[in-house]
């Protein structure tokens, strides 16, 4: 599903963005890049203009996030919300984004990502 693809991480905590790239090594992905915030993100946009997928960082407080994740969706990237907020989904409304929740298990966010792609393909 991602083997030989790009993905962009954007997570301001740089050991939570390098664990999540290890969570990604078993799909094989061609590059990840890793951006600290939407301004770095979008710094790097060359790097990952054609990502296969994305994990953004959001949290209620961070609108520049939020943005973000509504600009990937509508250029039709597939995007997973990574929080600390455990009632996010219960104030914002991101239709067809689910949401990871910190700390990140490795099997859980290998398994959001599978059902992330499933529901792509119907």
């Amino acid at each position: 599903m991602l083997s030989g693809r790009t993905v962009l991480i954007v997570e301001a905590q740089y050991l939570i963005a390098l664990d999540l790239q290890n969570t990604l090594d078993p799909l094989d992905p061609g590059k990840v890049v890793i951006a600290q915030n939407p301004g770095h993100a979008r710094e790097l946009a060359e790097d990952w203009a054609n990502c296969a997928l994305a994990i953004v960082e959001v949290e209620r407080e961070l609108p520049e996030h939020i943005a973000l994740v509504g600009e990937l969706q509508r250029k039709g990237v597939p995007v997973i919300g990574l929080t600390a907020d455990v009632d996010l989904q219960q104030h914002l409304n991101f239709t067809g984004t689910p949401i990871l929740l910190k700390p990140a298990p490795s099997e859980r966010t290998l398994a959001l990502i599978a059902q992330l792609f499933e529901t792509q393909k119907e």
